[in-house]
C-alpha cells in the first residue's frame, strides 16, 4: 500500500510505527495499548491500524495528571 503525503485522504492518521515513533514507545507496546484498551482509538482498514492525529491528542490529554496529587495517602490524623 503506497502512503499518502501531504493532503492526501491519509494525511490526518498515523500508522501505528509512526504513532509509536512519536510517542517513543515501541510498536509492541501501541499494540498491547490496543489489546488492553489502554491506547487511543484507532481505525482499522484491512489488518493495517490508523490513528487519528486529533484523537491522539485527545488521548493523551485525557492522561494528563495534577503533580503531587496521584499515589498519595492521605496522613491519618
Amino acid at each position: 500500500m503506497q502512503e499518502e503525503t501531504g493532503n492526501g485522504i491519509l494525511s490526518e492518521y498515523l500508522t501505528k510505527a509512526e504513532l509509536a515513533a512519536q510517542l517513543h514507545r515501541s510498536i509492541r507496546s501501541v499494540d498491547r495499548w490496543a489489546l488492553t484498551g489502554d491506547g487511543p482509538p484507532c481505525t482499522r482498514v484491512g489488518r493495517r491500524s490508523l490513528y487519528r492525529r486529533v484523537a491522539v491528542v485527545e488521548w493523551l490529554r485525557g492522561l494528563e495528571i495534577t503533580p503531587g496529587r496521584v499515589g498519595r495517602k492521605q496522613r491519618a490524623k
